[in-house]
């Protein structure tokens, strides 16, 4: 009897242990992609799959996807925690729409590295966010879509953290971050160079939504954008804009602020070459920390307050 009940506890012992080896092996924590690999593959590094949207579809929630060599790895829609690392050379050319929709859930972060994303003059977004805990990306490339490379509109509270990104020659605005219902954000800009658009560099509006934005930029550049090159709007939710170290030059308005709850605070900048130096507008509070480099722009609208500097 004691065989017996050892044997099937043996037996249920190795089924279940097969059963969690198959669910693992169909649902890799990382996989790969290749300019010679096929969809029909199993994403291995040796048999490495094509497109990240195949990749994505194999990968476990939380997984990662890795690059093996250059090549265009197509428009990728994410719909779970997952990392790609792009290594600097995997390309994404959106022939419409957006490049990379987002819409993941609440508790869910997406990490994007290495990624050159292309518009060609026919793709639409270049990011399109819409829903998730938070978006992180660095050393990127978005350029040549026809509105916004990229679009930060959740609708809950999420984050946003780009670090070594260019954001060129796009139709709208470099990046878009406009949340509705009862979205909140908090987003850290490091090192964001945004030029030749046909919009605002950042813009941030917290018109649509009843949460709080608050956004920091640093040692970044807004340059030859038609509209504004750091834009702050918000006659709902709280947002605050807070500019150091950067630099806004040759856009249509270097600085603009409009709507009674919208802040921009500007420290240790310098803004130049505008059309407008800038434009406080409809209650907006613009505030300077008096160690600016502000000059050679066209006219202002409305006064610079000064902030505290503690």
């Amino acid at each position: 009897m004691r065989r017996t009940a050892l044997t099937l506890t043996l037996l249920a012992t190795a089924f279940v242990c097969a059963l969690h080896a198959d669910l693992a092996q169909a649902q890799p924590t990382r996989v790969f992609v290749a300019a010679q690999g096929s969809d029909a593959n199993p994403c291995t590094f040796a048999a490495p799959c094509r497109t990240f949207q195949h990749a994505h579809d194999v990968v476990a929630a939380t997984g990662e996807i890795d690059v093996l060599d250059p090549a265009g790895y197509g428009a990728l829609a994410i719909a779970k925690s997952i990392s790609i690392q792009g290594h600097g050379f995997a390309g994404i050319t959106a022939l419409s729409g957006a490049a990379i929709t987002i819409g993941v859930g609440a508790g869910d972060a997406v990490n994007l590295a290495g990624l050159i994303i292309e518009g060609a003059g026919l793709g639409n977004i270049g990011i399109s966010f819409i829903s998730g805990g938070g978006l992180t990306m660095e050393n990127c490339v978005l350029r040549n879509f026809g509105s916004h490379g990229i679009a930060f509109q959740p609708a809950a509270a999420s984050t946003l953290a780009l670090s070594d990104v260019y954001l060129l020659n796009n139709g709208g605005n470099g990046a878009l971050i406009f949340p509705s219902a009862s979205g909140s954000v908090a987003a850290v800009l490091n090192r964001v160079e945004i030029s030749d658009g046909g919009g605002s560099g950042i813009f941030v509006n917290g018109s649509t939504s009843t949460g709080t934005i608050k956004l920091t930029v640093s040692d970044s550049v807004a340059a030859n954008n038609s509209n504004n090159g750091f834009h702050a709007q918000s006659t709902s939710a709280a947002t605050t804009f807070m500019l150091v170290r950067s630099v806004s030059s040759n856009n249509g308005v270097g600085l603009s602020v409009a709507g009674a709850n919208a802040t921009l605070r500007i420290a240790q900048s310098t803004v130049t070459g505008n059309a407008s130096g800038w434009h406080q507008t409809s209650s907006g509070n613009l505030l300077s920390y008096v160690d600016n480099y502000i000059d050679d722009n066209g006219s202002n609208i409305g006064s610079m307050g000064s902030a505290t500097r503690q």
